[in-house]
């Protein structure tokens, strides 16, 4: 081997061995607090995800990705997302309070109503099962951009303050 050529590998050894080094003294060096931790799955997720698995026995396929937060009473929570002609839809919203019926309402890009499927968790209503579940179903007639509307129908079983959530969508 050529002089030249051993100094070259030198060189670029000592240097990933110093990037080496310097990664391990950065990651000990931020206080443990501090570091950025796992999302920890809420039931709300929990309760979106199983109810979304009807679904994929029927065909569908849950999108990766998910959105969760609180819900306010009178005013809904809107997420764009993107939609393609032909596909079947459906958006899949849970939270872990129980007989509070959410409302899953899906718009075009001019800020209609889609017409489209509703569902709502029978056994919920009766107090059978914990939790709040619903769904909405669709099957656009152009592709391109849709707004999604989460809210929490106030009843007199609406407790005060805002309610975790999760939704998912599954297509076809």
């Amino acid at each position: 081997m050529s002089h030249k050529r051993l100094i070259l590998q030198a060189f670029l050894m000592l240097v990933s061995l110093m990037v080496a080094y310097g990664t391990l003294i950065a990651q000990n060096a931020i206080p443990s607090e501090t570091k950025v931790m796992e999302p920890i799955p809420t039931e709300s997720r929990r309760l979106s995800l199983e109810t979304a698995g009807a679904f994929v026995n029927d065909g569908f396929r849950i999108r990766d990705g998910e959105w969760s937060g609180k819900l306010s009473g009178g005013a809904p929570l809107i997420l764009q997302v993107t939609l393609f002609a032909g596909e079947n839809y459906w958006f899949v919203a849970a939270s872990q309070a129980n007989r509070i019926p959410l409302r899953i309402t899906v718009y075009d890009a001019t800020g209609k109503p889609v017409k489209g499927l509703t569902w709502h968790d029978p056994f919920q209503e009766k107090g059978e099962r914990s939790g709040s579940r619903s769904a909405a179903g669709i099957v656009p007639n152009q592709s391109g951009k849709y707004y999604v509307g989460i809210e929490f129908v106030e009843n007199s079983a609406t407790q005060n303050g805002p309610i975790d959530f999760s939704m998912v969508y599954c297509y076809k």
